[in-house]
């Protein structure tokens, strides 16, 4: 599609460059529009301008812009702080909200977090009766050895307080 207008385009192709005129920002007798019939198919009208600047008849006034005082910390955090305060309300606005949907969801799932925590608890305390009978097992074998080593001790000092035998041989000639 061409932006020149041709005798043989559709309404909507018309209406399409309109609409990109409207967007541009052109008045419509400033772009050229489709041929009337008595002007020939290839002949295309100049755009009328646009006026940027002002008339020299009127009067335009400048304004001076203003210059901001300098900001101080002070003021500075003033802002900072009615800046949070109101996002603190907006996140409260928003908590109760949350938990006001929630609430009925709330119960089925403390009771989950409490059979979970009943569950670790429980396993916690069986391991714990485990370890305590083992270390029971384990302390009466130690006893045991005790008294077995004292025992052999005991056997080996009496051992050693009878005489030694003789283990001599005697070999006679005869």
């Amino acid at each position: 599609m061409s932006l020149v207008c041709d005798a043989n385009q559709s309404d909507d192709e018309q209406f399409f460059v309109t609409e990109i005129l409207a967007l541009l920002d052109f008045d419509d007798d400033s772009w050229p529009a489709p041929n009337s019939p008595d002007e020939p198919l290839g002949c295309v009208r100049k755009p009328k301008l646009k006026k940027l600047r002002p008339h020299p008849d009127t009067v335009t006034e400048v304004k001076s812009k203003k210059s901001k005082p300098p900001t101080t910390p002070r003021l500075r955090n003033k802002a900072k702080i009615e800046l949070l305060r109101h996002e603190i309300k907006g996140l409260e606005a928003v908590l109760a909200s949350l938990q006001h949907s929630k609430r009925g969801a709330v119960v089925p799932e403390q009771r989950r977090v409490e059979s979970l925590w009943r569950i670790i608890a429980m396993r916690q305390k069986y391991k714990r009766e485990q370890a305590e009978f083992q270390n029971m097992k384990l302390k009466k074998m130690i006893a045991e050895q005790n008294r077995l080593t004292g025992s052999l001790c005991s056997a080996l000092d009496e051992w050693k307080r009878f005489p030694a035998p003789d283990l001599t041989f005697n070999v006679s000639s005869s």
